[in-house]
């Protein structure tokens, strides 16, 4: 191949452009990377009504038809605003947001305060199927690989491969399965509303419990199949960590790959982030991260102490075991330490740590919000970052929290594993690790971890070592873009 590698991806979020967690963060690295590494790459994504259109952006002059359904008028018109980066070594990458307002022009991705949009089999067709006709057009000759993340684009794989034709049928498909928990599951008539074929209405491929499971029928037709960890690509075969799907993993586990996911380590470095009280880096972190510490209490209204200061960021939820904490706000208080909790997600468990707040007015604050900007500052000012998640196909907070020097304390599954070395061998020659690593998601191993973390704060030149361990840690994007590179390669030679 004499010219770039052309890799069209699709995905419902974009990070700097509309995300709620972490699959907007690993589309938008993951792409730029690739780019640098010398691939021209598309990635397309709605343009919701809480997209960040960048001034630059230029609209096509020729609208893109999407069609999703089986009748003559089943079609959508889609405006393309691209905006595109290049690179040294000849890559580049172009955002193309599909403009369709009357599905996509709407406050939330997913819902809004309503609940979940009810449309959302069809605003997902329209992406997927506005993303092939958008690669048909960026190249000519189209892409020479798709990829697609997570369930709202396996449209994408199953119309390429049995809908668009011979030559859509053969371009290799890579999907991406960022969490098995979110199959994308519809009743049969999603079939004929989302131009679906019906031969496909089988247990091999879309069928699955008499529904239609989308997440089953991309696995069942892509090329090659990842998820975002070693370990997690593991757990998915299991019963206890296939969601239902496990036996239909295994059957195509040849086809399948963990590669762990990165962060940005551009935009997210302490050494340059606006946001921070204190920029610091690896030589630099303990003056640094104690004047982050300080303005962090203050800002959100806990008072300063001798103990350390527990941090979480994440969706509140049962899947990120975030419950598992409360047992312990009580003892973390008792003990001099400090909670502060920054994250939204079901109603329960917000009313349950706003609770814990209001028991301990200046010790324990809870943020009810999606907050960036405040994410990055607990990353710098926590000396424990909280991830006990019961299960974690890759986990970025912990990524994160590393590069800004914060400890993490995990559990030992999925991506946290893959991630987080436990430390271990304290004041010998062979000291390593860095974070704690609980062996399972309940309240007798937090108990555990907890403990470990009080004796470990004790310890200041051991929790010096250990920061800078985190800190000297790869969590960049390079290894994984050419994992991918390699995946890539492999599925176009074979």
């Amino acid at each position: 191949m004499n010219r770039p590698m052309r890799v069209l991806m699709v995905s419902a979020e974009v990070e700097s452009f509309a995300r709620t967690g972490g699959l907007g963060d690993m589309v938008a690295a993951l792409s730029l990377a690739l780019a640098k590494l010398g691939l021209d790459v598309v990635v397309v994504t709605p343009r919701y009504g809480i997209t960040r259109v960048p001034p630059n952006a230029r609209q096509w002059p020729e609208r893109v038809d999407a069609r999703w359904g089986w009748g003559p008028s089943d079609v959508s018109h889609a405006t393309v605003l691209e905006c595109e980066e290049s690179f040294e070594g000849g890559g580049r990458r172009r955002v193309c947001l599909l403009d369709v307002p009357e599905l996509f022009d709407r406050t939330g991705i997913y819902a809004d305060a309503r609940g979940e949009f009810a449309d959302n089999d069809r605003r997902f067709a329209v992406l997927s199927r506005g993303a092939l006709e958008v690669g048909t057009r960026a190249w000519e000759g189209g892409p020479d690989v798709l990829h697609a993340h997570d369930w709202h684009t396996a449209f994408a794989v199953v119309y390429a491969k049995l809908v668009m034709g011979e030559r859509w049928a053969k371009l290799p498909a890579v999907f991406t399965i960022h969490n098995l928990a979110f199959q994308g599951v519809y009743g049969e008539s999603t079939l004929d509303r989302t131009h679906l074929p019906r031969s496909a209405f089988r247990p091999e491929v879309l069928w699955h419990d008499g529904a239609v499971n989308l997440m089953k029928g991309a696995t069942a037709l892509a090329d090659r199949i990842t998820t975002v960890s070693p370990t997690y690509a593991r757990e998915i075969l299991t019963a206890a960590g296939g969601a239902g799907l496990d036996l239909h993993m295994r059957a195509h586990a040849h086809r399948l790959v963990g590669i762990l996911n990165g962060i940005d380590t551009d935009s997210a470095d302490p050494h340059t982030d606006p946001v921070l009280a204190r920029r610091y880096d690896v030589t630099s972190f303990e003056v640094g991260r104690a004047a982050c510490k300080a303005v962090l209490l203050q800002s959100v209204g806990l008072t300063d102490s001798d103990g350390p200061l527990f941090g979480c960021v994440a969706r509140l939820t049962w899947q990120k075991g975030i419950d598992l904490v409360l047992p312990f706000v009580d003892a973390i208080v008792a003990r001099g330490g400090r909670l502060l909790v920054v994250g939204q997600g079901e109603t329960e468990l917000e009313h349950r740590f706003v609770d814990a707040a209001a028991r301990h007015p200046g010790k324990v604050v809870t943020k009810i919000a999606f907050d960036p900007p405040l994410s990055r500052r607990v990353f710098a000012g926590s000396d424990f970052f909280l991830a006990p998640s019961r299960f974690e196909p890759c986990g970025l907070t912990q990524l994160y929290a590393m590069r800004y020097g914060a400890l993490p304390i995990v559990t030992n599954v999925g991506g946290l594993h893959d991630t987080v070395e436990p430390i271990a061998d304290v004041g010998s020659a062979r000291e390593r690790g860095v974070g704690i690593v609980a062996p399972r998601a309940d309240e007798a191993s937090l108990r555990i971890a907890f403990e470990a973390a009080f004796e470990l704060y004790r310890d200041r030149p051991s929790v010096a070592r250990a920061v800078a361990r985190a800190m000297r840690k790869d969590v960049s994007w390079w290894g994984p873009a050419r994992a991918y590179v390699a995946l890539y390669e492999d599925v176009l030679g074979g």
